[in-house]
Order: C-alpha cells, then structure tokens, then sequence
C-alpha cells in the first residue's frame, strides 16, 4: 500500500519556515498492525510517498529536510500504534520478545528497543513493591572470541540475566 500526506503542515526542524520547494521524492517503508486475520499473511508493508523539501533559511547548514508526523517520526520503521501495541503485547500478556516480534512480523529487536525505551519512562524501582518476578535470559551482543593466558583463542558467547517487575515491566 502506498500512502501520502495531502499538505505540508511543519516547517524545517531547525527553523520551522514552511518550505515551498520541493527537492526530491523519498519513499520509505514501514510496518504496520496485522489486519484481517492471524499470521504473516496479515501483516501490512506500507510505503510512505514523502517529499524532500528545501530549506528557505540560507543561514543553516540544513538544506533539505523531510516531513514527519505523530505516526512516523523522523526515520522511522515502525508506525507509532505498531510500537505501542507491540509494547502491549510484552507487558500486558507476559509474552517473550520473540514470539511477539513473530506475531507481529518484525525483528526481535525492534521489540527490544521499544521495551528499552519503555523503561525509561517507568517510576522509580525503590518506590514499587514486586509481586510477579519474571526472569528473562539473552544474549546481549554477539559472540567474540579472546585469547587466554597461553594464547589459544576462547568462544565467548556474552548471556544477560535480568529480574523483571512482570506488573509493570520495570527491570
């Protein structure tokens, strides 16, 4: 599905002057919430038609600049409502990370990073008394590999365990 904003509501980031030039046309693809049904058949691909504006203000080093809305922020890959029901899916249910990204067709890490934006915004951990404690085991990083004292290399494969607040999914 191929979508476009009607009219030019912002202006530059940096100056907020509504451009009436128009540069070039950029096309990005993002994910949307599943429709009509279960699966990856219902998953949707939308394809944003935006354009590339120039900058009136001569004074700045931006020149050009793209329009950006509530729903899909600046280099977005996900709507906003895709973010927040994936959010949902985690905290609400007690759902692993993977299998939420699988419902919803996409990466695990993007279900990763929308948690660990979560938590910054959650209360204070002192100020919150635990009644469901979840334990949540993953690789933070890839393998690597060291050397010893005697100089053979050694696999390293980094595991993070980490004690969730399943009420409020704070760690």
């Amino acid at each position: 599905m191929v979508v476009q904003a009607l009219d030019q509501d912002e202006g530059c980031p940096d100056c907020g002057v509504v451009s009436t030039r128009r540069h070039a046309w950029t096309r990005q693809r993002v994910k949307d919430l599943p429709v009509g049904g279960t699966g990856l058949e219902a998953i949707v691909e939308v394809i944003v038609r935006k354009p590339r504006w120039v900058c009136a203000e001569q004074a700045l080093d931006r020149r050009t600049f793209v329009q950006v809305t509530e729903q899909l922020p600046f280099r977005a890959r996900c709507v906003t409502r895709l973010r927040a029901a994936v959010l949902d899916a985690v905290v609400a249910s007690g759902r692993a990370v993977d299998e939420v990204a699988a419902a919803f067709g996409v990466a695990w890490w993007t279900v990763q990073a929308v948690l660990n934006a979560a938590v910054m915004t959650l209360p204070e951990v002192d100020d919150i008394n635990v009644r469901l404690l979840g334990v949540d085991e993953h690789r933070f990083r890839t393998v690597r590999f060291f050397r010893d004292e005697a100089g053979a290399w050694k696999r390293v494969e980094p595991w993070m365990t980490t004690f969730v607040n399943l009420q409020t999914a704070q760690v």
